[in-house]
């Protein structure tokens, strides 16, 4: 397996810290409550005088944890590289041998996110940045995202954890897509899965292969200019260390076609909050053509 190590940044750190303070705080505050309520039931004179220690005792407990919380949150503002919390976006896919592949859903029954309170995915394959970012670019990173996720990126590596009940791949959602056929060889993907201790995962590497032909991890990105209202493709070069832009609509916000796949230019996948806007490939994403005029308004430019 390939295995990813993300540095915890502050905000995560600060959140378990905070965590820490309260449920400590909370079980000391029970134990000097249960002593305090036994103490007022004694009537010896050496035992009531316990009384206005454990008193001072509950009131520092509940003090500092106050503190601890609240300190930290200014302290969390202070550092923060954009001056206070963001809620940006950008849209992303990932296609390996061909076949559009699916991250994994969040599980749980209160879970409604994979990855960070504040860098996560909702099963939308969109990435949310909702809170304090401290270091640009690292914090809305590619290669945190794929962190937090549980998977990670490199420019010759890539790990994407998958559904253990089988759903690897982005057909059963049954929504128009103008990528076209999301899985026309997912036998190809075969090789490349694995079971480990969280879960099946999708690995690969640099020189593996798709069928007969060797692969390479790849990214594409997608950058809007809204004063004229078309986008523009670019090929990275350092995948993990690449930001989107800081927008909280997409479009504005960017969109990011990661590949496996033999060596291009170009790719040809696009995300449908993109597509559904195009001119030339709404159509393609489900916009009915009475609506194309009123819908369909950028256009990729070269």
């Amino acid at each position: 397996m390939i295995t990813f190590f993300g540095a915890e940044d502050l905000e995560t750190f600060i959140a378990n810290l905070s965590v820490t303070v309260v449920v400590v705080g909370s079980i000391l505050v029970v134990l000097l409550v249960v002593i305090a309520a036994s103490i007022a039931k004694s009537r010896k004179k050496k035992t009531q005088a316990l009384k206005l220690p454990l008193f001072v005792a509950i009131v520092v407990v509940v003090l500092g944890t106050t503190f601890t919380i609240s300190g930290g949150t200014v302290y969390l503002n202070v550092k923060s590289a954009t001056g206070g919390p963001v809620h940006w976006h950008a849209d992303f896919e990932i296609w390996a041998c061909g076949n559009e592949v699916e991250l994994r859903d969040p599980t749980g029954f209160l879970s409604n996110k994979i990855g960070t309170a504040t860098y996560h995915e909702h099963d939308d394959k969109r990435i949310h940045v909702e809170g304090v970012p401290t270091d640009l670019p690292y914090d809305y990173s590619l290669g945190k995202f794929f962190n937090v996720v549980g998977g990670g990126i490199s420019r010759d590596t890539l790990v994407v954890p998958l559904n253990d009940n089988g759903k690897y791949f982005e057909d059963h959602h049954e929504e128009t897509d103008g990528d076209g056929n999301p899985t026309p060889a997912p036998e190809q993907l075969d090789p490349f899965i694995t079971t480990e201790t969280e879960g099946k995962i999708v690995s690969f590497v640099n020189g593996e292969t798709c069928g007969s032909d060797a692969a390479q991890v790849q990214v594409f990105d997608y950058k809007f200019d809204a004063a004229t209202k078309t986008y523009k493709q670019t090929k990275i070069e350092d995948p993990a260390n690449f930001m989107p832009a800081h927008e909280a609509q997409v479009p504005n916000g960017d969109c990011s076609i990661v590949e496996f796949s033999p060596v291009k230019d170009r790719t040809d996948k696009l995300c449908k909050q993109y597509g559904v806007r195009d001119a030339d490939r709404c159509l393609d994403f489900g916009v009915q053509a009475k609506d194309r005029e009123r819908v369909c308004d950028i256009r990729e430019v070269r």
